[in-house]
């Protein structure tokens, strides 16, 4: 069957209608205050703040709404104010995209079935104390949260007998609770300032706390799970799923916890998976009381210079395994070690401030993998590490210890004495001699600071044979300007990239169909496509034609797409590599709007990203429904945002789709390299 765009369109007609969205500062009832603008919204509208000035209010919302950044802009609270949430009814409430300089974003549920959306937020500091980013949940009612991709940074050095923590959920309700706290980055200095706290009394509550980065470490723990309290009683219950988190001090103190987990009545099912906790006193602590339960697994979990502590204390019953941690400058107590267990020096790229893994780690594929897939899927937490990359992967698609996976490999290539040819040798080392690993590229207009240059020809790569080396290659037979740069991405071997060729049994009009396990039927993946020219058979087909890909599902189960964006028929010859994941915080789709789009450019806004001119990524132009960008891309640093470009200079169309994948660890050693220099 051919795929027709007209057919796309029609899908896009069947879209549900979006809910009521207001503008401020717009016009009226949103030409006065923001205040003004959230009470004049009705239930379930949305209100988008399309301002980069410094806003002098604190704004309250008493019904189920979303107040988020417009797309484009960087709201930001004046100094001291604050945003309070107060659920009294059944919805969903949300705040998004807002930087609180110093305040907090405190939620209170206290009645009605709600859910809670607080992501993206950046709180740089905090007033006495004060939680951060808070969710107070006394009522009986229902609630489902989500605390995300939040930038919070918190300081608190008093004893005061309570707990203060930069992120909280604190439920003291009954009823039901379900949430997750993930992607957030979170600094709690001082020697008694929690990073993450989950506790609940007698709820049925299932939290799951992955993908989040923390540096603090204090007498409760860098993420403290609680159940129950030291005087109370009850039966509630408390599942955790602890996954994919890294935890590292400030300055090691005697009671310096990573990961704590406590029961002092109820039920608890700890369930802590492939986490990195360095240089802390304890490495996961789990302590249940004599009127409580504890059950769970602590499995996959790297820890260096720490102690696992596991205490079923004064008759406090049940049974928490672990098996397959590395334990490395520490010790274990209140428990053995379980089978898998290792004792070695990880190798980490810079203990404890680099948490990658070294080449040669005994971490590496000696995880559970089994175990571990089931609790992603039991959990339904993505498939990615902490760095939000794919989870599974090596020859073998075995899981490492600890938070992160290695393998990947990010690096600029520098064209060098163009000779004249269309070709260019690509010589590293995470690509020489590897035929198979099918790496990806982009253009760089101006990496760290260079002078800009173009380069508008269609690009692609093949690996000779003759020089066991991989080449970029103008597939226009162009000669490549002189310091032409590209970003160029290595996936590790395994699951999530092939060499997908083009036949005729796979082209439908201007579209190549893709086939993968892990792709096929998967709309929400992140799919990157590069050109390689050559044929399995060896024969080299050109394709000069912009490229972008798609999912097309029509009454039934759908696939991936290549196609061509100048509505060009495809021909059979040559191929692509694919490489896909799961949606992350560092593997998205980002949409051109009138807030961050200018002529031939689009502006990226991500933590990673902003202010980072040495960063190295990758893009695929998407099809947004009917929305083509026919043109070759690049993408370049403004001097404070990286921006996405059409080669040719004409204008990117409001709507395209760009999938785009972050190398956290590349961005990590440059972002070092570079303050190493400045010093």
């Amino acid at each position: 069957m051919t795929i027709h765009r007209w057919t796309l369109a029609i899908a896009l007609l069947m879209l549900p209608a979006l809910s009521q969205a207001l503008v401020w500062p717009g016009a009226a009832p949103c030409n006065t205050t923001l205040q003004a603008c959230i009470n004049s919204a009705s239930a379930g509208a949305t209100v988008e703040i399309a301002s980069n000035a410094t806003i002098d209010e604190s704004p309250s919302l008493t019904i189920p709404l979303a107040l988020q950044a417009a797309s484009g802009y960087a709201p930001q609270l004046l100094a001291g104010r604050v945003i309070t949430v107060s659920i009294n009814s059944a919805g969903t409430y949300a705040v998004e995209g807002i930087v609180v300089q110093r305040g907090y974003i405190s939620v209170t549920h206290n009645s009605g079935n709600a859910t809670v959306r607080l992501r993206r937020n950046r709180v740089l500091e905090a007033i006495g104390g004060a939680t951060e980013i808070s969710i107070y949940s006394p009522s009986n009612a229902s609630l489902d949260y989500e605390i995300a991709e939040n930038d919070v940074g918190f300081f608190w050095n008093t004893f005061d007998g309570a707990i203060r923590a930069a992120i909280q959920v604190i439920d003291n309700g009954t009823g039901n609770a379900n949430g997750s706290i993930h992607d957030n980055r979170v600094e709690a200095s001082g020697n008694e300032s929690a990073g993450i706290l989950v506790s609940t009394r007698d709820h049925v509550h299932v939290t799951r706390v992955f993908g989040n980065w923390v540096r603090g470490g204090n007498r409760y723990g860098s993420i403290y799970l609680r159940q129950g309290s030291l005087t109370g009683s009850g039966g509630g219950s408390l599942t955790g799923y602890v996954v994919n988190n890294i935890v590292t001090p400030f300055a090691r103190t005697g009671d310096a916890y990573g990961i704590a987990a406590d029961a002092y009545f109820g039920a608890l099912d700890l369930q802590a998976f492939n986490n990195t906790v360095s240089g802390t006193y304890s490495g996961i602590n789990v302590y249940i009381a004599s009127a409580a339960s504890g059950n769970g697994r602590i499995a996959n979990n790297l820890l260096a210079g720490t102690i696992l502590s596991i205490a079923l204390a004064e008759g406090g019953s049940g049974s928490i395994s672990n098996d397959h941690n590395l334990l490395f400058g520490g010790s274990i107590s209140g428990t053995t070690a379980g089978s898998g267990t290792i004792s070695i020096d990880p190798r980490l790229r810079g203990a404890p401030g680099n948490p990658w893994l070294n080449a040669g780690s005994l971490a590496i594929d000696a995880g559970d993998s089994a175990a571990l897939g089931s609790l992603l899927t039991a959990a339904a937490i993505a498939r990615v590490d902490a760095a939000g990359l794919r989870r599974f992967k090596g020859s073998t698609n075995a899981v490492d210890i600890g938070a992160l996976e290695f393998g990947d490999t990010t690096f600029l290539h520098r064209v060098a004495n163009a000779a004249p040819n269309p070709s260019s040798v690509i010589d590293n080392p995470a690509s020489n001699g590897l035929a198979s690993r099918y790496l990806q590229v982009t253009s760089n207009w101006n990496p760290d600071g260079a002078t800009g240059l173009y380069d508008n020809h269609p690009v692609g790569a093949i690996y000779s044979t003759a020089t066991l080396r991989w080449m970029l290659r103008h597939e226009d037979l162009a000669v490549f300007p002189d310091d032409a740069r590209f970003n160029v991405f290595v996936p590790a071997a395994g699951s999530g990239q092939y060499l997908h060729a083009v036949t005729a049994a796979n082209i439908s009009g201007d579209a190549t169909s893709l086939s993968a396990v892990g792709l096929d039927g998967q709309s929400n993946r992140i799919v990157l496509a590069s050109r390689d020219s050559r044929d399995p058979g060896g024969t080299i087909y050109d394709d000069l034609h912009p490229f972008g890909v798609f999912y097309f599902a029509f009454g039934g189960p759908g696939s991936w797409f290549v196609s061509h964006l100048d509505a060009t028929a495809m021909g059979a010859g040559g191929g692509f590599h694919i490489y896909w994941q799961e949606p992350s915080a560092n593997a998205f789709v980002h949409t051109t709007t009138a807030g961050n789009s200018v002529g031939n450019t689009t502006r990226l806004d991500h933590p990673l990203l902003n202010g980072r001119r040495c960063a190295r990524f990758q893009i695929t132009t998407g099809i947004g429904g009917s929305t083509l960008n026919a043109h070759q891309t690049g993408v370049y640093f403004t001097g404070s945002n990286w921006a996405i470009y059409n080669q040719d200079s004409a204008n990117i169309p409001l709507g395209t789709e760009f999938h785009v994948v972050l190398d956290a660890q590349q961005i990590f050693r440059m972002q070092r390299r570079d303050l190493r220099q400045r010093l």
